[in-house]
């Protein structure tokens, strides 16, 4: 074997590759360097609609992926619907805010219909070899940065909780940081499936720095993992009954946290759940339509609906210090789709859950594409990782969870 050859990339490995440095180093790189880099996610998604719209590309690729196929056609009847409410009720008649509104929607799935693209023509290994040496180096120096900054203020930290001070790296917020991590474990799986290595103290070293960011995802995350690693070491998949059990207790890691958004303080993320609750009863059944409710261009573009709910006398929900007003996605998804597209859309989660449960053969690759999912639940409860740059990293390592699968299989 000429060794020259595996360090030589096609375009669509290079393609690939440089898809995910940009979108997994997204916040770091659009903080530090440029802010152009912030629309990356935005770009990609584009060159994902513009690939989707070939006849022979999109055949190919849903023949291989028939549980994508099925996702793709519940989410235009989502987009359909969303069309007919915002026609019906025209709360919000910028043509073009809609239209981005819908195009955010599509965002993370037209993403992984590229990456399925991308990778049927790529050395599956040697592009997971290359970001999985980028993933080891970022584990390794947060873990080490992580230990300095217990001791000491390094400038890597937001707040103190619990009488600790919390972790972020390099990355804008622990949060993000903590979503990244989660991301870096599945990745490390893949590659431990690939090679039969076990990496134990990478995945060791991930788990604390998942810690140390004291964000209750990451510690919902941690224990998420530890059952769903005993439960695949003696089961070959997980039932539904198990799921649910796996995401009580994540949740109940993070219970702390979910008590004092929703239940304990007049929260933004409590008052969108409540208010979109009234909104998908007040446009029933499919919603007040694109742009009207807890999306981005809603916050861009004052929707008239905060108005009428009062939202400008809360802190970070007026049209002058809007920080919150997209801080949400099942709030968003019920009040502008309505109650239907809210059963659509978990329908949407449960085939990501059959991808995984069913299509990925190898235990290291169904842990790592259960580490994506759980990832994507738990993020949207409090956060809009549907439609951020997070979740487009994520389904874009689901992506390639899927091909090595298919190539295992």
């Amino acid at each position: 074997m000429d060794i020259r050859a595996y360090f030589r990339y096609n375009v669509h490995e290079l393609a690939f590759v440089i898809m995910f440095i940009l979108l997994f180093f997204q916040s770091i790189l659009s903080d530090r360097i440029c802010y152009v880099f912030s629309y990356t996610d935005e770009l990609f998604a584009v060159i994902g609609l513009m690939t989707l719209s070939s006849p022979y590309v999109r055949k190919y690729v849903f023949m291989h992926n028939t549980y994508v196929k099925r996702i793709f056609k519940l989410l235009l009847v989502i987009l359909i619907i969303g069309c007919l409410s915002t026609i019906r009720y025209k709360i919000q008649s910028d043509l073009m805010v809609n239209l981005y509104d819908c195009f955010a929607l599509m965002k993370m799935f037209v993403i992984c219909f590229l990456g399925l693209s991308l990778l049927y023509r790529c050395s599956l290994n040697k592009v997971l070899e290359i970001i999985f040496f980028l993933v080891c180096m970022y584990i390794l120096l947060g873990g080490i940065f992580g230990i300095l900054n217990l001791f000491g203020d390094i400038g890597m930290s937001e707040e103190y909780r619990f009488g600790i001070r919390n972790f972020r790296f390099i990355n804008s917020n622990s949060g993000d940081y903590a979503s990244i991590l989660i991301i870096a474990l599945s990745i490390v799986h893949l590659q431990s499936g690939m090679t039969g290595k076990k990496y134990i103290f990478l995945k060791l070293l991930t788990l604390f720095c998942l810690i140390l960011t004291l964000r209750g995802k990451a510690i919902g995350m941690v224990l998420t993992y530890t059952v769903l690693i005993w439960l695949l070491k003696y089961y070959k998949g997980i039932s539904l009954k198990s799921l649910a059990i796996l995401a009580m207790i994540g949740f109940g890691g993070a219970y702390w946290q979910i008590k004092f958004y929703f239940v304990d303080n007049i929260t933004a993320r409590g008052l969108f759940l409540l208010y979109g609750l009234i909104t998908a009863n007040n446009f029933f059944p499919f919603g007040a339509g694109f742009s009207t409710y807890g999306s981005n261009m809603a916050k861009v573009n004052y929707s008239p609906l905060y108005t009428e709910y009062g939202f400008s006398s809360y802190y970070g929900m007026s049209a002058e210090q809007p920080q919150f007003l997209n801080d949400n996605f099942w709030p968003m998804i019920i009040a502008q789709f309505g109650w239907i597209s809210f059963i659509l859309y978990a329908f949407i989660l449960v085939l990501f859950f059959k991808i995984v449960n069913i299509e990925f053969s190898l235990k290291q690759l169904k842990i790592a594409g259960f580490i994506l999912f759980f990832l994507l639940i738990y993020s949207s409860i409090g956060g809009p990782i549907f439609v951020h740059y997070i979740g487009c990293a994520s389904i874009l390592v689901f992506s390639l969870g899927i091909a090595l699968s298919q190539k295992y299989k």
